[in-house]
């Protein structure tokens, strides 16, 4: 069955998904390097996410390299527990204390492993070239990322 996504919907997913992942990234350096990593793969989720969601818009063709931006998007997913490694709670980043909070601890893991599904999924999509399959997906993946930033990030400044 086809899913069908009006573009009004795949425009706010669009923006949103561009927002959740390049509005949490900058590029100045939090004097912590595991920050500055989590950081800098948050700003890469964002790129690659834009990526798709132009073909998804129709703002541009379906390419064979957009498999890369789901696989990146795929592999940082697979990596996600370890962006938060203990002490790189710093100022400067948007992570709220809670991720290092064991009474959290659950519900952050849940989050995580919702993002590594649906990217998955996302994957998948992607190489099948279907377009709607790539909406329905990125709509997946992008409401995965906000469930955890609505929980575990900081509003932006």
């Amino acid at each position: 069955m086809k899913v069908m996504l009006t573009k009004t919907a795949i425009a706010v997913l669009a923006g949103g998904a561009m927002f959740l992942g390049i509005a949490s990234a900058h590029s100045e350096s939090t004097g912590n390097k595991e920050a500055d990593f989590r950081i800098a793969e948050m700003k890469k989720l964002g790129g690659n996410m834009g990526a798709i969601s132009k073909v998804v818009k129709g703002e541009a063709n379906y390419s064979e390299a957009l498999n890369d931006n789901a696989k990146e998007i795929a592999e940082i997913a697979a990596n996600m527990t370890n962006l938060f490694p203990e002490g790189s709670g710093v100022e400067a980043s948007r992570a709220k204390p809670e991720i290092w909070d064991a009474q959290y601890a659950a519900d952050f893991q849940q989050d995580i492993e919702q993002f590594q599904a649906a990217s998955g999924q996302l994957v998948a999509a992607v190489q099948s070239g279907d377009v709607d399959m790539m909406g329905a997906a990125l709509k997946e993946t992008g409401g995965t990322c906000g469930a955890c930033h609505k929980q575990f990030r900081k509003p932006k400044n």
